[in-house]
């Protein structure tokens, strides 16, 4: 099983096909395999994807604290260090969008372009709420219990899968599911990741970026409500992060890797309009 030695835990990771290597980067406390998911098997056919499981997930070291966005970054970072990689692609979905976010400012040398899919800008507990949990949430997981909860969101059309593609592509959604529940720890882990969306504000930092950046968004992304919105938080993002391309994916909701595959061309049209320089 390889794993990286961090400061504090060890990191799974899995490396996949060969060329310039991209750093895929999940969302809130997904673990590496839901990537094998329709996006690893196309991409590694160009690429060096590099996938893992962020601490508190899957088959890394799950501590009980640390849990922030700078952290996050900070463990690609020495993963990358350990691969030997120098340059890369990030890409990141959702939280992971932020994570990437925070490599391409924290450790800018590494990031040759950044690409951030469905990102939010961040989120407040609601009062009463779980620690780093909306109230909303809080109360859906007590009523439904924690296993219910994560399958209903991974598989729920209103939310994550436009309805035509729920509807003719059943094995994708049922396929993601599974592979978001088989590697998942514990309630407080998931806690974890939640509260981390509020360690960093991604709108606040955008202007920062000088990286190639692309900005995925679902046409009909509304997974959060008003401002907060993937689809509100990537139009902003646009105007913030200089010289940033903006792409609206028809038809898509919140699953953009997922929800058909035009998100992954644009993706890999992108990548090969900025390619990483050769080191001399």
């Amino acid at each position: 099983m390889p794993t990286v030695a961090l400061e504090d835990i060890e990191l799974y990771y899995e490396e996949h096909g060969h060329g310039e290597p991209v750093l895929l980067v999940p969302p809130s406390w997904w673990p590496c395999d839901a990537w094998k998911v329709v996006v690893l098997p196309i991409l590694s056919e160009r690429y060096r994807a590099i996938i893992f499981d962020p601490r508190g997930t899957g088959r890394s070291q799950r501590p009980d604290g640390g849990y922030t966005i700078s952290q996050f970054a900070q463990d690609c970072g020495a993963l990358l260090a350990h691969l030997g990689v120098s340059r890369c692609h990030a890409v990141g979905f959702a939280l992971g969008g932020q994570i990437a976010q925070a490599i391409a400012l924290i450790r800018p040398e590494l990031v040759a372009t950044l690409t951030m899919a469905g990102a939010g800008p961040g989120e407040k507990s609601g009062q009463g709420g779980f620690r780093g949990l909306t109230k909303d949430a809080d109360q859906e997981i007590r009523e439904m219990g924690f296993e219910k909860f994560i399958r209903s969101h991974a598989d729920n059309d209103t939310m994550a899968f436009s309805s035509s593609f729920y509807r003719e592509h059943r094995e994708v959604v049922v396929a993601l599911a599974q592979a978001l529940w088989e590697q998942q720890g514990s309630l407080e882990h998931y806690r974890h990741h939640q509260e981390a969306r509020r360690t960093w504000d991604t709108l606040a930092n955008a202007s920062r970026v000088r990286a190639p950046t692309l900005l995925l968004v679902g046409s009909e992304d509304t997974v959060a409500r008003g401002d907060s919105t993937p689809l509100a938080t990537a139009r902003r993002l646009a105007e913030l992060i200089p010289g940033s391309e903006l792409v609206l994916v028809a038809g898509v909701k919140h699953m953009t890797f997922w929800d058909g595959t035009q998100a992954l061309s644009i993706l890999i049209d992108f990548l090969r309009r900025h390619p990483i320089p050769a080191i001399p």
